[in-house]
This record gives C-alpha cells, structure tokens and sequence, in this order.
C-alpha cells in the first residue's frame, strides 16, 4: 500500500499567512510609490495577478490590508497630549511638528486615498481620517486663545488648512522645501494669525 505523505494543515497556514503578509507589503510599498496596478503589484510581491485575486477578490480587499497595515505601522498624532501644553508658542510647535512629521513617512500613502477617495469607500474613510484628526488638532489648538467667536470659524479653518496633509505635500512637492523648513515656517505663520486675531 501507498504511504500518503501526512497532511499538516499548520504548514499549510503558515504559508497561507506568509503569501498574505508578502501581498500586503508588497503592495503597501507600491502603493507608497504611488503604483495601483495589480500586475506591477503581483510582479513585485513575486506572485501571480490569480494568487493576489485568491485572497484579495477585489481592489477593496486589498486596500482595507493596506489601510489595515498602515494603521498597525504609523502611529496618528495623539491629540490628547496638546491639552496639557499652556505655551501657544510651544503647543503650535508641537502640533505642526507632530503632525508634519506624520504627513512626512505617509505622504504618498495618503495623496494616494485622497486620490482614490471618490473610487473607494476605504480611501474615502482614510481620508475622512485623515481630516478628522487635523480639524480636531486645530480646535485643540484655539481652544485656549481669546480670538472673537465671530472670526474663531474662519481661524480655525485656516489653520487646518496648513496643517492639511495635501497642503505639506504641496510645500515638499512643488515648493521644494524641506520638512525642518516647512515646519519653521507654517508655525511663524500661525502664530503671526493668532497674534493678528487676538489683538
């Protein structure tokens, strides 16, 4: 009789997972580079297009591994650390600092889910994301200073406008500016606003 060689369904897994984990970062860094083509992907990831579509049926699969990764690696600035800052001076360079430093490691990732927002229901959430945690970091920001209620809507606007994501990538892109230089810069500018506004 045929001795079956024994089926060992850990093994199995263990590849599985492998081939899953290889997919994700594969295409997380393709995607960092700003590359969505599933064959660019595949060919990357040293895969077949059938084998990334096994067990990422449709793009959306592969963007919540991808959105699900890039939470897992990045750490979002924590907000709740700015409440305990009573210098504006020292809470304005923490905040743009924090969050340009942010903007700097994921910058591709995210021009990317706004890019795709109107195409994808997980880059859309990442880019709601994204804007959720600027306009409360802006809130936090204002909470303390003595701007006129009538103007704190338009401050604060403007200030999540240069805290904004898409604006740093305009700064490092097409200014040509370094991250040190951008983050100089956006605080003389926010606090030249506060100064203006309180006066």
């Amino acid at each position: 009789m045929e001795n079956k060689r024994p089926y060992n369904s850990e093994l199995r897994e263990k590849r599985k997972q492998s081939t899953i984990n290889n997919i994700i970062l594969s295409t997380y860094q393709m995607h960092s580079e700003g590359i969505t083509d599933i064959k660019t992907i595949a060919e990357n990831a040293g895969v077949s297009v059938p084998t990334i579509r096994k067990y990422f049926p449709t793009n959306e699969d592969l963007f919540k591994g991808c959105a699900a990764h890039f939470m897992k690696i990045n750490q979002l600035p924590e907000i709740y650390r700015y409440f305990h800052i009573d210098c504006i001076e020292d809470k304005v360079s923490a905040i743009v600092t924090d969050f340009y430093s942010f903007h700097e490691d994921t910058m591709e990732l995210v021009w990317l889910s706004f890019r795709l927002a109107e195409q994808s229901k997980v880059m859309r959430n990442s880019s709601l994301q994204n804007e959720a945690i600027v306009k409360a970091a802006a809130e936090v920001l204002l909470q303390e200073t003595t701007i006129p209620e009538d103007r704190r809507k338009q401050v604060q606007g403007y200030v999540q406008g240069l805290l904004h994501p898409v604006f740093y990538r305009t700064l490092r892109v097409t200014g040509g500016l370094e991250k040190e230089k951008c983050i100089e810069h956006t605080v003389q500018v926010i606090l030249h606003q506060l100064k203006e506004e309180e006066r």
